[in-house]
């Protein structure tokens, strides 16, 4: 009995490995996922792929090679400033996080509109969706928009400085309670407040800093009037 366990145990080994091998030889073993946006499935760009489907774990060398966009037009309109290679897309949000706060979110849906802009493909445009100031020219060169495109865009476009003037004359004499019920730790860090600082106000770390503050103290059996006191003066104090 034990050599017939033994022996079927090596039989099974053996096949597992036999598989793995012959797979291997034959180039169907993956061990790493490929990210392959979806295709267009009908009309004039049938197969060729949707930018509407870029994720934000794409990277921006990933997208290049997808979409044949220079690696350098992508970095220098979203205004990256290196590593444009391994920098992801849904990455832009902390970079453009005081656009975000200032109603114009850039971010992964901002990578999918600009790709579609530059070579010409059809997506549909979200109201919400903005690019940074720099994409504009780079557009144009490409010289695929429509004068509806053109239009858009031009309405369309951030400046991470003018958004941090909007966040910070929130925090004027005219309007000194910033905190409100939907405002999250992001927000807070975006003008300038760190997050030790908050911390050791509270008392207590801060894991997702994305969370909303009045969320965040349900969670924790934290009063909210108490927490947004304490961060507001640290917002005062800066």
């Amino acid at each position: 009995m034990k050599i017939n366990q033994i022996f079927l145990s090596i039989v099974v080994i053996v096949i597992i490995f036999g598989a793995i091998f012959i797979t291997k030889a034959v180039d169907l073993w993956q061990t790493k996922n490929t990210k392959i946006p979806q295709t267009y499935q009908s009309g004039e760009f049938k197969g060729q792929y949707d930018p509407s489907d870029i994720r934000g774990s794409y990277t921006f060398s990933e997208v290049s090679e997808l979409y044949q966009i220079p690696l350098e037009d992508l970095g220098n309109a979203f205004a990256v400033q290196s590593n444009f290679s391994s920098f992801q897309c849904k990455d832009l949000e902390s970079i453009y996080v005081l656009a975000k706060v200032a109603g114009k979110e850039v971010g992964t849906d901002s990578v999918s509109l600009f790709v579609a802009l530059y070579k010409g493909l059809p997506i549909t445009i979200n109201d919400a969706t903005y690019l940074p100031n720099k994409a504009e020219s780079i557009l144009l060169n490409a010289g695929k928009m429509t004068e509806e495109q053109k239009t858009f865009i031009a309405s369309h476009l951030t400046d991470v400085e003018k958004a941090s003037t909007v966040i910070r004359n929130e925090t004027s004499t005219e309007n000194p309670s910033f905190v409100k019920g939907k405002t999250t730790f992001l927000e807070v860090l975006a003008i300038g407040v760190k997050k030790e600082a908050i911390e050791t106000a509270l008392n207590t770390s801060i894991v997702d800093t994305s969370a909303v503050i009045r969320d965040f103290c349900t969670a924790r059996g934290l009063e909210f009037t108490d927490v947004k006191a304490k961060i507001q003066t640290l917002i005062d104090q800066k």
